[in-house]
């Protein structure tokens, strides 16, 4: 997490994006569930489509997922690389992700020390929405803007959350200064330039805002040294390096968070790490 200076930077170049790729002969592209129409037909009432700006209605094109192998992703109107699907599956695992989260931070939401008058608060890769309605929740004076590729977040949630569909890789539409915090959570995968990423976040902060940033270290260790050893480990670490390199975006991003912070003009940066158990996700898995 970190704070910006008192004047925010001149705007950043946008993070450098890739040709539009074309759905291999496994994809197919399969229309949103019949439960997200609501959500389809009041987006398109009330926001412009605007080709030139990174957020946009929530238009057929952006509903019609792609199918991969049982599983779906986000549209290909998004030239992004984003790896995790977008189903039920993947939002139940986001939803435990952010209860053992929560666990590990003593129940909090966040460690910034951001005080009680939050004004206005961004969630980046909001995935189902379950921090930005907690957040919400939390601080009923602030408004809560959260943002991901996807429209998979719930209908009824707290008057004051507002969800957007936007591609955190693009240009940033919001004005400087924008936001007193901005909360961003697991986007490694994701991201091409984390500089860039971060020089976002900085220019739509607010001066003496702060800017928190998770991300796990998918690397597996053991205090002993011996899960290091293990082959199923070692496996699981070279398909996620192997990976990240066929699509350009790393998933391990530990070093590169204080680095992107500094570069895009933060002060006042602080590093906390914790290990997470996974004996302890298995728990939460078992119930």
């Amino acid at each position: 997490m970190s704070s910006p200076k008192t004047k925010s930077p001149t705007g950043p170049s946008s993070p450098a994006s890739g040709p539009k790729s074309t759905p291999s002969p496994q994809t197919e592209l399969i229309p949103a569930a019949e439960n997200d129409d609501d959500v389809r037909d009041d987006a398109d009432s009330t926001l412009e489509t605007d080709a030139d700006s990174s957020t946009a209605s929530v238009s057929s094109s952006i509903l019609h997922y792609r199918s991969i192998q049982g599983r779906t992703f986000h549209s290909d109107k998004f030239v992004t690389e984003y790896s995790f699907p977008n189903d039920e599956q993947q939002l139940e695992s986001v939803d435990i992700s952010h209860h053992y989260l929560t666990v590990l931070l003593d129940g909090q939401l966040y460690l910034a020390p951001i005080g009680d008058n939050i004004q206005k608060a961004l969630d980046v890769g909001t995935g189902s929405g379950i921090w930005a309605i907690d957040f919400a929740d939390q601080f009923p004076q602030a408004e809560v803007t959260a943002t991901d590729l996807s429209p998979t977040q719930p209908k009824w949630v707290p008057p004051n959350v507002r969800f957007e569909i936007d591609d955190a890789t693009e240009t940033w539409t919001w004005k400087d200064n924008t936001f007193d915090f901005v909360h961003m959570r697991y986007l490694f995968g994701a991201i091409q330039d984390w500089t860039a990423l971060y020089q976002q976040a900085y220019r739509v902060c607010t001066p003496g805002g702060w800017v928190e940033s998770v991300e796990a270290d998918i690397h597996f260790r053991s205090d002993d040294g011996t899960a290091e050893e293990e082959e199923v480990y070692k496996l699981c670490n070279k398909l996620y390096e192997e990976g990240g390199k066929a699509i350009g975006r790393t998933f391990f991003v530990h070093d590169l968070q204080p680095k992107g912070m500094e570069e895009a003009g933060f002060v006042d940066i602080k590093t906390v790490d914790y290990k997470v158990s996974l004996q302890l996700i298995s728990e939460l898995l078992q119930g």
